[in-house]
């Protein structure tokens, strides 16, 4: 069996499709399944010398004179007829056993030429599909994927030739779906296609773009379904967006397979088609990890007190963390909504909580702008707007944290505007023995109460070292989270604690409330309290607690594992597609 992975994350990982390849790819039970794994995709680094990357391993590369005797001839031959340059090789990947996974990579460079043929493959698009390319030309993220289609079904052709067993085209969100459709139209009895639906591009941007959000959002998609009636019949037409003109064409794959709970009632709200075609949930999973004792679990708590005595000058007795990327759809203003509840109880119990929040829009700084910024104002406890500090999402976040610190008596929050936690990507702020892995290891909760969600690996990575993770209602892991949390119960046959904190968020009543598109509402006052008063209560106070917490968010870690998703979810899934 063949495995086409159809993604802009082939070479690297940018979000979350990228963590869940290295998850797939890593899996010892995937690569026991799949005879050969094969990623494809867009060429982004055309000029570099290492366009896989710099561990790829690049076999085929007629621009740079490399050639592969088993490909090249059939490579260069779709290279003469599309007129497009092809780069083929492999991409080495760490396994958990210690083992390294190298799949193929196969990336077509569609942004310095036009494939030959372009304009056909759309007319059959829509002739067969009622796909009207026309509407979305100008929308650059639906060009090159529709560019990259047909040239990248002839690589998989050539690399595959003489294969008999079944290949599957895995469409990863709206960007694989062309080639997907490509691979149907060519009515080749091997191919068999899957749409791997990591959101509902149409979902979040209603959410992210109306007032109330999840909260007005997921109320009336629950009653739309119980009516049998689709998006636009709610919000109207929806044609115009080409993100949701693709992810309509999913219902003609073999499979469709959805992060989340979410996910799947998203999907059904787009129309018929999708009410009436099967839904695998296929959860994201969890990376393999050591199982943490609970000295090296004080050990990180007592570097991450560190870490806040180095900004702050106290040592919290509590420490929590939000590490992210900076878009509306974290609602990170839920963070400051709680830890504002939780202050004065907090202060009743003479108790300090320190925040880290890990979140950036304008990407990675130089550890020399991080040094320069920490040396002239104290950043990242002190922030400037402009370049290399604040943009101008990160300055509407950072005016909440001040108005957080300055009202809190017993909590504060340190925005680290930055990828990394250590000394130095964060300029000389941080202590040298701090390593970002503390930052997982050590927190007593991680946050991530977000208005979209379709899974949300993050939030819940902290469990299996005995972490809490506070997620909102809207995240699409919550039930896979309880799921395994019962699992754990049911073994005990005792109480075990809780692993996680739910704020029911998109049950929000918007009556009397003023929402703000973007930024904290009355109506999240209510939720947010409950939050905070079910984390106070949670949060372990001794060492007894807390190697409970850790026995029982391990057990829950390796339960919500990469190897359980792939051998009783995908597999499984593709399997009966394939029947």
């Amino acid at each position: 069996m063949v495995h086409v992975h159809v993604t802009h994350e082939a070479v690297r990982k940018v979000g979350g499709i990228g963590a869940v390849l290295q998850g797939l790819v890593t899996a010892k039970t995937y690569r026991a399944a799949v005879d050969r794994i094969i990623l494809v995709g867009p060429l982004v680094d055309r000029h570099r010398r290492d366009p896989l990357g710099p561990e790829g391993i690049i076999l085929y590369d007629n621009w740079q004179g490399i050639w592969s005797e088993d490909h090249g001839s059939a490579l260069r031959a779709i290279e003469t007829a599309r007129g497009v340059r092809v780069v083929y090789g492999r991409r080495p990947f760490k396994c958990p056993d210690g083992t390294i996974s190298e799949p193929e990579i196969l990336l077509v460079d569609v942004e310095s030429s036009v494939p030959n043929g372009l304009d056909a493959f759309k007319h059959v698009l829509y002739e067969r599909f009622g796909l009207a390319s026309d509407r979305h030309e100008g929308q650059w993220e639906f060009e090159q994927f529709m560019r990259l289609a047909e040239p990248a079904l002839d690589g998989i052709e050539a690399l595959v030739a003489g294969v008999d067993s079944p290949i599957w085209f895995i469409a990863h969100e709206f960007m694989g779906l062309p080639t997907a459709l490509r691979a149907i139209v060519s009515e080749d009895r091997r191919f068999h296609t899957a749409f791997y639906a990591h959101e509902v591009a149409t979902a979040r941007k209603i959410i992210e773009g109306q007032a109330g959000h999840d909260a007005s959002f997921y109320p009336l998609l629950s009653k739309a379904l119980e009516q049998e009636e689709s998006v636009e019949a709610v919000f109207g037409s929806q044609d115009d967006f080409f993100k949701h003109a693709l992810v309509c064409q999913a219902i003609h794959c073999d499979a469709i397979l959805a992060v989340g709970d979410r996910v799947v009632d998203e999907l059904r709200f787009l129309g018929a088609g999708f009410r009436e075609a099967t839904i695998d949930l296929v959860y994201n999973g969890l990376p393999q990890a050591e199982r943490l004792p609970l000295a090296g679990r004080k050990r990180a708590r007592r570097q991450l007190a560190d870490a806040a005595e180095a900004l702050l000058g106290f040592r919290p007795d509590l420490t929590f963390s939000h590490v992210s990327r900076l878009v509306p759809s974290k609602a990170m203003w839920r963070d400051l909504l709680v830890l504002q509840q939780l202050d004065p109880l907090l202060q009743e119990r003479r108790r300090t909580a320190v925040l880290f929040v890990l979140a950036t829009e304008a990407g990675s700084r130089l550890p020399a702008s991080t040094q320069h910024m920490h040396t002239a104002y104290d950043w990242p406890v002190v922030h400037c707007e402009g370049y290399p500090d604040l943009s101008p999402g990160e300055l509407a976040f950072d005016l909440l944290v001040r108005r957080h610190n300055t009202r809190a008596r017993n909590s504060r929050v340190v925005f680290i505007n930055q990828f990394g936690f250590d000394a130095l990507s964060c300029g000389g702020a941080l202590p040298k023995a701090v390593v970002f892995d503390d930052l997982r290891r050590g927190t007593d909760a991680e946050f991530g109460q977000s208005i979209y969600e379709p899974f949300g690996i993050a939030q819940i990575e902290p469990v299996g070292f005995g972490a809490l993770s506070v997620v909102s209602d809207a995240c699409g892991c919550v039930g896979f989270l309880e799921t395994a949390y019962a699992e754990v119960a049911q073994r005990s046959g005792g109480t075990v604690p809780p692993v996680h904190i739910l704020g029911q968020y998109s049950q929000g009543q918007l009556e009397g409330a003023v929402p703000i598109v973007g930024g904290p509402s009355a109506w999240e006052a209510a939720p947010s309290r409950v939050v905070a008063d079910a984390l106070f209560d949670a949060l372990p106070t001794n060492d007894s607690d807390r190697q409970s917490l850790l026995e029982t968010g391990h057990a829950v870690a390796e339960i919500m594992s990469w190897e359980r998703v792939v051998g009783g979810q995908l597999l499984a899934a593709l399997k009966r597609a394939t029947r």
